[in-house]
């Protein structure tokens, strides 16, 4: 009976994780269906749309993430930032996640044209919060000119996991291609040891320092603080970020994950072979 029950508790203790994969081709979708409204399409792939306000801060600006700015266009997602926010006004900008907030290691594909209009960010990264955070972001203010603080091109960072800002581990590459010409395919490709940057399939960065090791989820945004020292803006006029395809194959987690696993190799497995022999 003993034995029974130790073998009843192994799946309970036992780590708890699935692969999952979402993959969307906007340009598939019929628009005169009238079925296939954005948070329909999103909410049928497992993602979702965010609708909350960041504080200014240090900022200039707060933002806030709106569902309005969020839209089906000609074949594309659209995350937009509205132009023309006046001082004292919060910036009007977009994001979408996934569901899973749990998300514990994948590769995440991004297809997408940024916009020719400076003073936004285009975001895709990790994201469980500032100090757990893998990004690539697009700065339309700096594609090939920075400032004292700013290196042009594609910014990619891990975020430190010390939560010191001076800390964190970032590069600027040259964009290989102009992003705002034509969609181009960004990859994060996320494990346990680095973090991988792909731009078209390419190898560009390899990151081994403050990879994220908490479940987060993933996320899309377009947005500005009106900081020169990073968005710069806000624009003057609509900023969108168009994205025709969505790739993403990952691993949810359970909290329980290591926990559970500790317990079953250090007490259960060890207490079962005591008894079987």
């Amino acid at each position: 009976m003993f034995v029974t029950l130790l073998l009843a508790l192994l799946p309970l203790v036992a780590a708890k994780s699935k692969s999952k994969s979402i993959y969307i081709d906007f340009s598939s979708y019929d628009m005169s269906n009238p079925n296939n409204t954005v948070q329909a399409i999103l909410a049928n792939n497992s993602l979702i749309v965010n609708n909350y306000t960041v504080d200014s801060s240090s900022d200039p600006f707060s933002r806030t993430y709106t569902a309005a700015n969020v839209a089906l266009d000609s074949g594309y997602l659209t995350l937009k930032v509205s132009g023309g926010t006046q001082n004292g006004s919060s910036i009007p900008s977009a994001a979408i996640q996934t569901n899973d907030t749990n998300i514990l290691y994948g590769t995440f594909k991004t297809t997408a044209i940024a916009s020719t209009v400076p003073g936004v960010c285009h975001g895709f990264f990790t994201y469980k919060n500032d100090c757990q955070e893998s990004d690539i972001e697009i700065l339309t203010s700096h594609f090939t000119t920075g400032n004292d603080r700013i290196t042009p091109g594609l910014q990619l960072t891990n975020q430190a996991t010390s939560c010191n800002s001076s800390q964190n581990t970032r590069d600027a590459i040259p964009y290989p291609q102009d992003p705002t010409a034509a969609a181009h395919e960004y990859t994060l490709e996320w494990s346990r040891k680095s973090t991988k940057y792909y731009f078209d399939g390419a190898l560009i960065a390899t990151m081994d320092t403050n990879v994220p090791y908490v479940p987060s989820a993933f996320l899309w945004n377009s947005w500005s603080s009106g900081n020169v020292n990073w968005t710069s803006g806000p624009p003057t006029e609509d900023a969108i970020l168009r994205i025709s395809k969505i790739d993403i194959k990952y691993t949810t987690s359970s909290a329980q994950r290591t926990v559970g696993t500790t317990l079953c190799t250090l007490v259960l497995v060890p207490l079962l072979w005591w008894v079987l022999v």
